[in-house]
């Protein structure tokens, strides 16, 4: 017992936690095979106050965040993140365990993380969690170290650097207390901004289901499936075994149509118009859904249909749906062609 007082009283000059430097894994790296997040944090003081010798602590912490009792830490087993926070563990490995939680309340399920002290340095850890989303990990480290700074008794509040993990481009007010559902839906708005879109998204599922290796290349859907001489790049339904030629004919639909025509495969036909009266001239030929695509944006954010409120059932001139800048076509499907 002698030796941890001498161990409190040596750490009771230190400053406050802070954070020294972050780091991204995209690929493979030391630590594991998956892409995962490093924020290397110096407990200061804090180094004496594990979760054990913080009055109250856990208790709000599983009360704001009941998840973490599904963790299982090192014991490999629901409850076992408990057990820790109860017999006392330290606050960059609480980090790591609130960073995930969040980012899993907020639709990026992830369950790897690390913390581990830097030889040499005492107080100091590199924590490390998975992250499915770069921004919104690197958010949801920030995040995590806001919330266990609320958590903690005032005098030993006052976590510096935030902004080495995530720089916020529009901060929220500071106000009192900590706002979990605000907090929650910040993180949301990155997760889906940041989503991949659909078609990606599927081929990377369908490529984690079957155990291979993805990397996120840019912040738009270019995706790196694999390692080494067996990776294979891919941006929507596009890869880098796609014919260039089959992707410009792919990408222009009168000569698809033509070529589809001439092989006998059928079709459905369409229309390209810019114009209500062009659009209801179509729609008389054959009265059906009308399907509204905006030619502005890439093809995988395209709308597919008009709602159901939006389709031309009266041939209505002054609908809203057909008063849309030039930019927006109607295509209208006619009867397939015959082979």
């Amino acid at each position: 017992m002698s030796g941890e007082r001498d161990r409190c009283a040596a750490q009771a000059h230190l400053g406050p936690m802070r954070v020294l430097e972050t780091g991204v894994y995209r690929g493979p790296h030391l630590y594991s095979h998956i892409p995962m997040i490093r924020i290397q944090l110096d407990l200061g003081a804090l180094e004496a106050w594990p979760s054990n010798r913080l009055p109250g602590f856990t208790e709000r912490l599983l009360a704001l965040l009941p998840g973490l009792h599904k963790h299982g830490c090192c014991y490999r087993t629901e409850g076992g993140f408990v057990r820790r926070l109860e017999s006392g563990t330290w606050l960059g490995h609480i980090a790591e365990h609130v960073a995930i939680e969040l980012q899993s309340r907020t639709g990026s399920p992830v369950t790897r993380g690390k913390t581990r002290s830097l030889r040499g340095r005492d107080g100091v850890y590199n924590v490390m969690y998975s992250f499915r989303e770069e921004k919104a990990g690197l958010l949801a480290g920030r995040l995590a170290l806001e919330l266990i700074d609320a958590l903690l008794p005032s005098e030993l509040q006052g976590v510096q650097g935030l902004d080495v993990v995530y720089e916020e481009e529009d901060p929220p007010a500071q106000g009192s207390g900590f706002d979990l559902e605000g907090v929650l839906q910040r993180l949301s708005r990155v997760t889906r901004r940041a989503a991949l879109g659909p078609t990606t998204a599927s081929l990377v599922r369908e490529a984690e289901r079957r155990g291979i290796p993805v990397m996120r290349l840019d912040d738009y859907s270019l995706v790196q499936l694999g390692h080494g001489k067996h990776q294979c790049r891919l941006r929507a339904s596009v890869t880098d075994k796609t014919s260039n030629i089959a992707a410009d004919v792919a990408s222009d639909k009168e000569m698809t149509k033509i070529l589809l025509a001439e092989a006998g495969v059928p079709f459905p036909r369409g229309a390209v118009v810019r114009s209500a009266e062009a659009a209801i001239s179509e729609a008389e030929r054959r009265v059906v859904a009308v399907p509204m695509r905006d030619y502005s944006l890439p093809t995988e954010n395209q709308a597919s249909d008009l709602p159901p409120s939006a389709q031309l059932q009266s041939h209505d001139p002054s609908h809203e749906a057909l008063r849309t800048p030039p930019r927006y076509c109607c295509t209208l499907p006619r009867n397939p062609v015959s082979a």
